[in-house]
């Protein structure tokens, strides 16, 4: 049995044996609540898997390996969100790090409103692509691998530290790079979201399995990454925000699978495809609804991501 990240407690219970992939092993920690697979990969496990079998199994678009700069193309159709989140911490002056920057769409979208940005990806080509063709400084290996002379006013990281054998070690280290009066930005996916717990049970089912999957190392509550951050030493401000559509939690709700791809289930929220008096109609009630449901998604918890803004 694993040690546990928040409490160091070493009491889990299985809670789930079915995957995205598969088989495996989720645990959760019967002191503070934390949900881990319990898996100790190192540094070198860690980067082959998000140069090979993540690609295959993780990709934006169902089905496809994607290229970085397919990867790039599909990203900044859905990034907004996130950039509208961290826009007003944006200043001329201002220097970025983000960690796990995947293709380098959130920084290409930062550069122009800041002093410098840095990211830290963990897959060469990506890193790769990003040094060559957006002109921002890339490093790819995890935080400890890359040293820097300088602090960083703003790190950020974005569906990241999830993913990471050692999120605690992580923060600490994220610390270290942080300048006076700085801030980091965090953001996970969010245990608790809607699609976890309010469906048909068949289909609750389907979604709790494709959930849980092989690149996730730990899922983290509003409690629980309250916890991990509070352990850090940081003070912090945590919200919610949901991205998906709300035609995205019908798929769910009455199919009981996902849509093909990240761009679709984030952006496509018409309900018909005709031209008739009814069809327009209906979906300009659904697209009328849209705001209030991610209102509803955010305000109560249940959205799909925990925002997490941290100072010390």
């Amino acid at each position: 049995m694993p040690v546990c990240e928040i409490c160091n407690g070493k009491d889990f219970d299985l809670i789930a044996t079915k995957i995205r992939e598969g088989t495996g092993r989720i645990l959760q920690c019967n002191n503070c609540g934390l949900i881990t697979q319990g898996l100790d990969w190192d540094s070198k496990q860690l980067r082959n898997y998000y140069e090979d079998e993540y690609q295959r199994t993780n990709s934006l678009v169902s089905g496809t390996v994607q290229s970085p700069l397919e990867h790039f193309e599909a990203r900044l159709q859905t990034i907004q969100p996130v950039f509208e989140q961290i826009r007003s911490l944006l200043t001329s002056k201002t220097r970025v790090l983000e960690i796990g920057c995947g293709a380098g769409t959130l920084l290409s979208l930062v550069k122009p409103h800041v002093a410098k940005c840095v990211g830290i990806e963990l897959n060469k080509s990506f890193s790769g692509f990003i040094n060559e063709n957006l002109g921002i400084e890339a490093y790819s290996g995890s935080i400890d691998d890359t040293k820097f002379d300088y602090k960083f006013d703003l790190i950020i990281s974005i569906a990241t530290l999830d993913h990471l054998p050692n999120p605690y070690e992580t923060l600490v280290s994220m610390g270290k790079l942080l300048a006076p009066s700085g801030k980091i930005y965090i953001e996970v996916p969010n245990c608790d979201e809607a699609l976890n717990y309010f469906l048909p049970l068949h289909n609750r089912k389907m979604f709790n399995e494709f959930f849980w999957h092989r690149a996730h190392l730990f899922y983290f509550t509003k409690k629980t990454i309250t916890l991990l951050l509070q352990k850090v030493k940081l003070k912090t401000k945590i919200y919610c925000r949901h991205d998906y559509t709300l035609k995205n939690y019908f798929h769910w709700y009455f199919l009981g699978k996902p849509q093909p791809s990240l761009v679709v289930g984030q952006k496509s929220n018409q309900f018909f495809e005709g031209e008739s008096d009814f069809e327009i109609r209906m979906n300009r009630l659904f697209a009328g609804m849209e705001n209030e449901f991610k209102r509803i998604m955010a305000e109560t918890y249940r959205g799909d991501n925990l925002c997490c803004l941290g100072w010390f």
